[in-house]
């Protein structure tokens, strides 16, 4: 999904300097509705080593976006 890919892109810095298991928290009133309902369908977004993933409920929020870098 290009909205995606833009937002890892703008990014990318930030999310590579992510420890390993170490994620970025976001409310999903964050993002467009595309992309809300595209994570939730399809659960998670790789691209450039970075994952994009919706999480129903947390203890940090009902329901988030989280990113994680995964080239560790």
């Amino acid at each position: 999904m290009q909205k995606l890919e833009n937002f890892i892109n703008q990014n990318i810095n930030q999310f590579l300097q992510l420890e390993n298991s170490e994620v970025e928290i976001y409310d999903i009133t964050e993002f467009d509705n595309d992309i809300v309902e595209y994570l939730k369908l399809n659960y998670r977004f790789d691209y450039n080593n970075i994952c994009v993933y919706y999480v129903e409920e947390s203890e940090y929020d009902e329901e988030s976006i989280w990113v994680e870098n995964m080239s560790e």
